[in-house]
């Protein structure tokens, strides 16, 4: 027994330094964490793993793979074993151990028998070689030890024998087991021997230490050796004999100074002999449980009552728990980016994500995964490995190996420090919470195993004989162990360091490790399974499979309620302001976030002056900001401001404000940044926005820059001041979509596309004063999103172009463009600080980011949970507050004040380049409406009418004084262009003339330089202007604006544009140009500098309320609230206009899995189809860059030559291919390898329009080609012909030079020809105005129709006067509605039913109603006097000929349909032309001046848009279509629009069907069209199921957008607007002689008699009586006849008052004198009546009673009342109109108003006729 004892003790001792001196040469890169260990040796990426490539020599990361089979041949190859299934190829070592490694189990089987050896052979091993003897434990271990390799042959040798040996190496060897006969240890480790093998003669150990000459005294040296005590024995070693203990009751060691078997501390061993604590007795020992748990009947393990413990663990893209009893799987979340570390503290689940750009620390309620996922820790983050729970301080550790730290942060993210201790790379950590202490895995010079307190503070090295980078560090607190992967499992004793391994063999690739009770859980790499065994009782046989996975499980960690006991915190009562660190069950320490300083009994605080910096991140009202230099949750600071959508930002640096564009509620707002969190925002600007697309602060004059898309303009915004001024407006029909700010340079880069037809795009340079524009950057950018940020501290600008997918960077002089990254995102927003790159995707809701000095391409991102996934995020960087001694701070705007209202900065050096020679200019802007008087911004002046206007000096003068000979302007702008060989003096000419050139022209014509030549034939109208040299009209309103029009610059001369007069109908700018004075202040600004519309009393609403269309006002929150607070709905339009400018419409994206078409991204094909030899997108480009020679054999193919070159050779400095393309970045990232060259992207040669370029694919700008230094990567924009390229050439305009020649170029308005030649582009043929284009060499002219004018834009044309109301139908009622939504009813009758069409000549203000259910077509009148129409048929479409007054419609009676023409003045009708039984006429228009009408015929299935003459007659088809739902004409370009459902588009053709073009399609404002007109710019419909009427630009980009919400849901509608119908037309038939209806034909008038005939001699003959049309009841006859009848009458009557005439005269002046003279005189009074109104019939009595002195009565009859009488009653008597016959009529009994008492009644007053 003293034996067995004394070796016990031995073993005990060695136990604890059996690894000294064990350290290995470390291969660096195998001791990270993402990485996987090859068999072999050596290690390959974790991301190779399983990818089906073999990149370990041994094959065996491909070894153990679900979805592929192992190579067969080079598993024979490396010497392993292939199963019998082929599906696993293992290390020959794993046959026959006692574990089955094959699914099929065929590496054990037969492995049960071990051939004995011959008896008579003197080799006690195995003979190979013939006659070699070898050991048998070297047989079957994995290495050739014969030449004849039989040793491992796996068929003969090694599959019928019982391996000796349990593990390959003697790192487990337990020497002294206390229970039987002892092992010993190689010295090399190689083996693990028993007592016989040692001196047996035969050499078992690898290094021979079984055998020596120690050997010679082995069987005798204890002999004569004696140990004291008792129960000891002697055991012999290599140096000599030893003593041991024999077994006993308890474990005890040999004392060798008492001589004396002693009993050992058990708690004390390495190995635990309890599952929780060990209390050590006199020769025993007892296990204690922690609180809450329960004992087993042995009394030394312990269990967890209550639920069942759940394991959590992460594989590569999901995370699962699993439970330990039950074994339920449950996946938690999926498709997340490389999950790692994963934890769960009983209320949220916390994990890391690792993937290359996604690196990022997340959190989620395990019972709300998806919608509680929140991300903690997103910027900061390099290389985060594992994280830990502190659930006393709330707290979340975790590690950094690539920044080399451990970082602490409050468990929401609010609050990140840095904890200061000793790290370098650390990887793995866990947390012992309850003692307030973290354990980590680290690289110090070699791996080791650190602890520290949880502050930090008491580093020291826990293990430090590690022989690979340990993982999976798994923390048994109440046994007071720490569990990790050193190959195998290992443990460490915390108090004493002691380290042991958990099994006797290394079990595979165990990388994960978590411990709960007895158990140890580990999860095993190479068979895909999560494993566990006893920890007290570890071996192979203890070993059970929880879970098999597919794939690699990370990281574990175990949950169960005990063991997270809140009943002692340290933290629960501290005060701590921001962090609480546990460091002990008793004490904490508090900690402040990095950036901050603690402060005693304060708490944290920033130091003074101290400002974060902050990437301000906003979509929709949402914001957050995120601490970008320091770690934290990028949510955390999330808030909502009270605007409606963010559509750009700014960032006042001086203030520490930020600027928001409210795109839904068209307004600007600020908010400080100190009240970030409120979202309290403060309204700035909220009055003539529209579609802000970028915006800049400059912080040397104090100002804000807005680039509005939409109003194509610059404004600046002196926040000094608070005045808005015009800055620069953009010519022709660009598209500024991106500006940035360069402070140093006092200019701007400002990205445009060229034109809305055009998607070229370009950066120019313009200064800060809006003046100098240059181009700088017209190559390799696509468009057209494009973003420009300019960074300080760089001085280089960052250009993304979403189209290309890059990010670049230039000087800010355009030169050494390099690129930055490639990207596969979209780019919706760009930011640039100090150190990093931000951009936004605008299909995500992610952050990309990317470090700005990283040599490497490494992106990063975060996507934030805050923002819906389809969010437009938008993104700024605040920045530091100005230096103080920066000399641009005394820029004279801000330190003397230089203008009065808005002050910017003039292009200048930057002060770094030229510190000796700075100076700095200004330039005073002044608001819209006020002249720059120096420095000051005055009111303009208004003239009177004899006087004329000094635009320089702001004053008048009289027009007499003009070319007088005396400056009576300051400037002497009176006197220019006066000097002539002869003057004429200036009394020859009129006030309202002036003396030009020695001749008298009206005051309002533009006086030019020299005298106009008499040889243009070119006649302009009133209100054009002749271009002198190139006989064009040009707009009126063109002229002297600023911009040259005519191409000979006539229209600008400053002679006669100083002292311009507007006429009389015009208003003139402020900016010296006219519009017409119709439209000032109409809401629209029309006035370049928008003068027209300041101090306009129609701009009512206060500030923070929006104006709706009609005038209300509403609170500007109301706007686009989804809620109609406006009655016209005005506050809801525009509401879904998609962020961005305007021109270009977003593309359609294909999905995730889907392959989109580089040159037509609409085409979206399976990602199958790229690569597969087969082209199928335009241009090949689902082909391009496809390698079909040499990847297949893993190679690699040079870009520009047949060549295959090894991947090992690419990107190691050294050209292989000849193109060198085995060196770029993008090549070295296909290798996994990093390259130190920055270099320049390759783009497509198209995108080289304006460029050089390089034979390497790059393109250059010109200004760098032959300037001397090589821009091109390989050189080729400089030397060879450079010196004489242009030497000798036959370009037409521009000769470049290059080093291949001279290279021809056009100006712009021009494209090159074969030979050198330039030939003038005509940009009319693009719709590029919107009615009238005039094409000159380079350029071209806009123009208007008769009764319109240019605006501003120069494209579009404006009526220029009136006010446009739209009349539509609903019912049985016709009301009007204007612009400012002003409802009119404008007729109604409820006699009919609905009113099926309805039209209207605006100049004699009739409107015209059809009714088919009523069979009328009513007259509606001024007056109401209303004429109505019938015996018709069923009228349905009607059109009105403005011309001649003739009325068109369709006649729909059934089986007799034809189109009529009425004209109701002449009481006429005729019929045109018959229509098909079956045919349904759907639309009709009426172009009198092309005298055509056009009709849309709906036969069956089919719709024909038909023509005919005005007559009727030539009826042809224009155009077959599906549906045609109405028409519309331009009278003056003779073009024909259609609008067609099924599906929903408007064409256009000319009159005769040809031309056609389909304007619109697929807009979401385009629903089922019917009913279309044409005003001004744009075309009109209704859409179906809808209270809208729509309208669409007809020129540029064509948008449509909601016009005005009718009331009701209207079936047809018409414009009523003097200039829809021209008046600029004659009338050919109204000297025509015609009995019926004279119609405008193609060959002249015609006469239409009543059934379709044409009359030659302009009569036609008489129809029956019920044929006739009726006019209110009466046809054309009746009106005849009636008008015969009075005549009559009224001659009857004239001869009956003249015979009573004669009467009258007989009696009085013959017959009543005679009987005067001989009665008594008496006078006679006549008393007319007052009433003239011929509405009382009969109501005057003629007869007059007269007295006489006898009292006799006399009367007498007023000649004139009598004869209106009669007048009167002859039409009482006429014959009732035609078809009244059998109606009774009620007249009203007349009212007597005589003041007479004799009058006579109606009865006397006939007798009295008679006689």
């Amino acid at each position: 027994m003293a034996t067995i004892f004394l070796v016990l003790a031995l073993y005990l001792t060695s136990c604890t330094c059996q690894f000294t001196d064990e350290m290995q040469s470390y291969d660096p890169e195998c001791l990270y964490d993402e990485v996987f260990h090859c068999l072999g040796g050596g290690c390959v990426s974790q991301a190779k793993y399983c990818d089906g490539n073999f990149d370990c020599d041994d094959g065996s990361d491909e070894n153990f793979c679900s979805d592929h089979l192992p190579d067969e041949q080079l598993c024979n190859q490396t010497h392993q074993y292939m199963c019998v299934d082929k599906k696993r190829c293992i290390p020959d070592v794993w046959v026959c151990n006692n574990y089955t490694d094959c699914d099929d189990g065929s590496d054990e089987v037969n492995c049960t028998t071990l051939p004995e050896p011959d008896k008579n052979s003197t080799c006690k091993g195995f003979v190979c070689d013939g006659k070699r003897c070898i050991s048998n434990l070297w047989t079957c271990d994995g290495t050739y030890d014969c030449d004849d390799r039989t040793d491992e042959d796996i068929e003969k040798t090694c599959r019928h024998a019982l391996l000796p040996h349990t593990v390959n190496d003697g790192l487990a060897c337990r020497e002294f087991t206390g229970l039987g006969p002892r092992s010993y240890k190689c010295l090399d480790y190689s083996f693990c021997l028993s007592q016989d093998q040692m001196c047996d003669g035969i050499k078992d150990c690898r290094d021979g230490s079984d055998e020596g000459t120690f050997c010679d005294k082995w069987h005798t040296m204890c002999s004569n050796f004696t140990c004291g005590g008792n129960n000891t024995a002697c055991s012999p070693e290599r140096d000599g004999p030893v003593c041991v203990c024999l077994v006993s009751n308890s474990l005890q060691q040999y004392n060798y100074t008492t001589h004396q078997c002693e009993d050992v501390n058990d708690c004390q061993q390495a190995r635990p002999q309890c599952s929780h604590s060990c209390e050590n007795k006199n020769g025993h020992f007892v296990c204690q449980c922690d609180h809450g748990y329960v004992k087993d009947a042995l009394g030394y393990l312990c269990y967890a009552p209550g639920p069942e413990a759940l394991l959590f663990f992460s594989t590569r893209n999901d995370i699962r728990y699993v439970t330990i009893k039950s074994k339920q799987q449950v996946t938690i979340i999926s498709e997340i980016k490389q999950a790692h570390g994963v934890s769960y503290d009983g209320r949220h689940l916390y994990w890391v994500e690792t993937e290359q750009g996604h690196q990022s620390i997340v959190r989620a309620q395990l019972d709300n995964i998806h919608n509680s996922k929140q991300v903690l820790v997103g910027l900061g983050l390099e290389e985060p490995g594992d994280i830990g729970v502190d659930w006393l301080g709330g707290n979340i550790y975790f590690s950094d190996a690539e920044r080399g730290n451990i970082f602490v942060c409050h468990d929401d993210g609010s609050f990140c420090a840095t904890i200061h201790t000793e790290t370098s790379h650390p990887k793995f950590l866990t947390l012992d919470v309850k003692h307030g202490l973290m354990y980590w895995a680290d690289w110090h010079n070699r791996a080791v195993i650190m602890r520290a307190r949880m502050d930090g503070t008491q580093p020291e090295v826990l293990v430090d004989s590690l022989q690979n980078f340990a993982t999976g560090l798994a923390i048994d607190v109440p046994n007071d162990r720490l569990y990790f992967v050193d190959k195998t499992i290992k443990v460490v004793k915390i108090d004493d360091k002691k380290v042991y391994s958990l099994f006797e063999e290394p079990f595979h690739h165990p990388y994960a490790i978590a411990v709960f009770e007895n158990t140890v859980f580990w999860s095993d790499w190479t068979s895909n399974t999560l494993q566990t065994t006893d920890k007290l009782h570890s071996s192979s046989e203890k070993r059970n499979v929880l879970l098999s996975l597919d794939g690699p499980v990370f990281d574990m960690h175990l949950y169960h309620p005990l063991m997270f006991n809140r009943t002692s915190n340290p933290c629960e009562h501290a005060s701590c302001s921001h962090l609480c660190l546990v460091t002990s069950n008793v004490t904490h320490v508090c900690a402040c976030p990095d950036g901050m300083e603690f402060v005693a009994g304060v708490g944290c605080k920033h130091p003074i002056d101290y400002r974060p910096q902050y990437l301000v991140i906003g979509g929709g009202a949402s914001f957050t900001r995120i601490e970008y230099n320091t770690l934290g949750n990028p949510e955390s600071h999330a808030t909502y401001f009270d605007i409606g959508r963010v559509q750009a930002m700014a960032y006042d640096n001086v203030r520490d404000v930020l600027y928001v564009y409210d795109g839904q509620r068209k307004s600007i707002n600020y908010i400080s940044m100190s009240d970030f969190s409120l979202g309290l925002t403060h309204l700035f600007i909220y009055y003539g926005l529209e579609n802000v697309v970028d915006m800049a602060y400059d912080y040397v004059t104090d100002s804000l820059y807005i680039l509005d898309s939409g109003r194509r303009i610059i404004e600046v915004v002196s926040l000094r001041t608070n005045q808005t001024a015009l800055l620069y407006r953009f010519r022709d029909d660009e598209i500024p979509v991106s500006l940035c700010i360069m402070s140093d340079y006092g200019r701007m880069l400002v990205a445009i596309v060229e034109s809305e037809q055009s998607s070229e795009i370009y950066v120019d340079s313009v200064g800060l004063d809006g003046e100098d524009r240059k181009h700088l950057i017209l190559n390799n950018l696509m468009g057209p999103y494009v973003r420009l940020r300019y960074a300080q501290n760089m001085d280089v600008v960052f250009v993304s172009d979403e189209g290309l997918g890059v990010i670049d960077f230039v000087h800010p002089q355009g030169t050494g463009r390099e690129n930055f990254r490639e990207l596969s995102t979209t780019i919706a927003s760009l930011a640039v600080t100090d150190n990093y790159v931000f951009w936004t995707d605008r299909r995500t809701s992610k952050i990309f980011w990317s470090d700005i000095h990283e040599v490497t391409h490494k992106i990063r991102r975060i996507e934030l949970s805050i923002f819906p996934i389809n969010s437009q995020l938008h993104i700024v960087a605040t920045t530091a507050a100005p230096s103080a001694d920066s000399p641009l701070l005394q820029h004279p705007c801000i330190s003397r004040g230089a203008c009065s209202h808005a002050c910017v900065q003039r292009p200048h050096p930057p002060p770094h380049h030229a510190p000796n020679n700075f100076t700095m200019d200004y330039r005073c802007l002044c608001p819209p409406g006020l002249l720059l008087n120096g420095t000051n911004c005055t009111t303009v002046v208004s003239c009177k009418e004899d006087e004329f206007y000094c635009h320089r000096t702001n004053h008048c003068f009289l027009m007499s004084r003009k070319c007088d000979g005396k400056k009576d302007c300051l400037y002497g702008e009176d006197e220019e262009g006066c000097d002539v060989a002869e003057e004429i003096g200036t009394g020859t000419c009129s006030s309202q003339e002036t003396l030009c050139n020695g001749v008298c022209v009206s005051k309002n014509a533009i006086c030019k330089n020299e005298p106009a030549s008499n040889t243009s034939t070119t006649t302009c109208s009133p209100t054009e202007f002749l271009c002198t040299n190139d006989s064009i009209c040009i707009e009126h309103s063109l002229v002297c604006d600023g911009h040259v029009d005519c191409p000979d610059g006539t229209d600008e001369q400053p002679a006669s544009c100083d002292t311009m007069s507007c006429f009389v109908t015009e208003f003139m700018c402020a900016s010296g140009s006219c519009i017409p004075i119709n439209w000032r202040c109409d809401g629209s600004e029309d006035c370049v500098d928008g003068s027209d519309e300041v101090d306009c009393v129609n701009k009512t609403c206060s500030p923070g309320n929006f104006q709706c269309f009609n005038g209300d006002c509403i609170d500007l929150s109301k706007r686009c609230n989804q809620e109609p607070d406006c009655s016209d709905h005005s506050d809801e339009d525009g509401c879904e206009m998609t962020e961005g400018f305007e021109a270009m419409e977003e593309q359609p994206q294909c999905q995730p899995w889907e392959y989109t078409c580089e040159r037509n991204k609409s085409i979206c094909l399976p990602l199958t189809a790229r690569c597969n030899a087969k082209v199928e997108c335009p241009g090949g480009t689902d082909e391009d860059g496809c390698d079909f020679r040499c990847a297949p054999h893993g190679l690699f193919e040079c870009k520009q030559e047949l060549t295959c070159v090894a991947k090992k050779r690419v990107c190691d400095g050294k050209n292989d291919c000849l193109d060198g393309s085995d060196e770029t970045p993008d090549a070295c990232h296909k290798v996994n390898k990093n390259v130190t060259w920055h270099g320049v992207a390759s783009y497509p040669a198209a995108q080289c329009r304006s460029g050089f370029l390089c034979d390497n694919g790059q393109c250059v700008e010109w200004s760098d080609v032959c300037d001397g230094t090589p821009n091109c990567f390989d050189g080729t924009d400089e030397n060879g012909l450079c010196a004489v390229g242009c030497s000798s050439h036959n370009c037409a305009q521009v000769c470049r030079a290059t080093p291949r020649g001279f290279q021809c170029e056009c100006a712009a308005g021009y494209r090159l020809l074969p030979g050198g030649g330039c030939q003038d582009v005509d940009e009319c043929a693009r719709d590029v105005c919107s009615q009238r284009c005039h094409n000159v060499l380079g350029s071209f002219v806009c123009a208007c129709h008769h009764g319109y004018a240019l605006r501003s834009d120069r494209r579009s044309c404006k009526a220029t006067r009136g006010t446009m109301s739209v009349l539509y139908v609903f019912g049985n009622a016709v009301r009007s509605i204007f612009p400012d939504y002003k409802v009119r009813l404008e007729y109604h009758n409820a006699a009919i039913a609905t009113i099926s069409d309805l039209d209207i000549n605006v100049r004699k203000n009739l409107l015209y109603v059809a009714s088919a259910p009523s069979e009328k077509l009513i007259e509606v009148n001024a007056t109401r006097d209303d004429i109505t129409i019938t015996n018709i048929g069923r009228p349905t479409k009607v059109a009105v000929d403005w011309i001649t007054g003739n009325v068109y419609f369709v006649d729909s009676t059934p089986s007799a349909s034809c189109f009529r023409v009425c004209n109701v003045q002449k009481k006429r009708c005729a019929k045109l032309q018959k229509l098909p039984s079956d045919a349904q006429v759907t639309s009709l228009v009426i172009d009198p001046s092309a005298r055509r009408m056009f009709y849309c015929v709906r036969r069956a299935q089919e719709s024909n848009v038909r023509a005919a003459s005005l007559a009727g007659r030539l009826a042809r088809d224009v155009r077959s279509l599906r549906d045609c739902s109405g028409l519309a004409v331009d009278t003056f370009a003779q073009r024909l629009y259609v609008a067609e459902t099924a599906p929903s588009h408007l064409l256009r053709m000319d009159y005769d069907g040809n031309d056609v073009k389909t304007i619109l399609s697929n807009d979401r404002n385009l629903q089922a069209p019917h009913g279309l007109a044409i005003f001004e710019d744009s075309i009109f419909f209704l859409s179906a199921n809808t209270f809208k009427l729509s309208r669409c630009l007809l020129h540029g980009s064509k948008t449509c957008e909601p016009y005005l919400y009718l009331r009701s849901d209207a079936n047809t509608f018409a414009l009523r607007h003097e200039s829809v119908q021209r008046d600029d037309i004659m009338n050919d038939c109204e000297n025509f002689v015609c009995s019926n209806v004279c119609v405008l034909d193609e060959s002249g008038p015609l006469c239409i008699c009543d059934d379709g005939a044409i009359s030659t001699d302009g009569t036609c003959p008489l129809l029956k009586q019920s044929q006739l049309p009726l006019f209110n009841g009466w046809s054309q006859q009746d009106y005849v006849r009636a008008s015969h009848f009075s005549y009559t009458l009224v001659i009857i009557v004239l001869l009956l008052f003249a015979a009573y005439l004669c009467l009258f005269l007989y009696y009085h002046f013959v017959r009543r004198p005679s009987k005067d003279r001989a009665g008594e005189y008496m006078q006679v009074r006549y008393e007319n009546n007052a009433s003239g109104g011929i509405t009382q019939l009969g109501l005057d009595n003629p007869v007059i009673e007269m007295p006489t002195a006898g009292g006799i009565a006399h009367e007498f009859v007023n000649p004139l009342q009598f004869v209106r009488d009669v007048w009167r009653q002859s039409f009482n008597k006429s014959s009732r109109p035609v078809g009244t016959a059998g109606l009774v009529f009620e007249t009203p009994e007349p009212q007597d108003f005589s003041d007479t008492e004799s009058d006579m009644d109606v009865r006397e007053t006939k007798r009295i006729f008679r006689n």
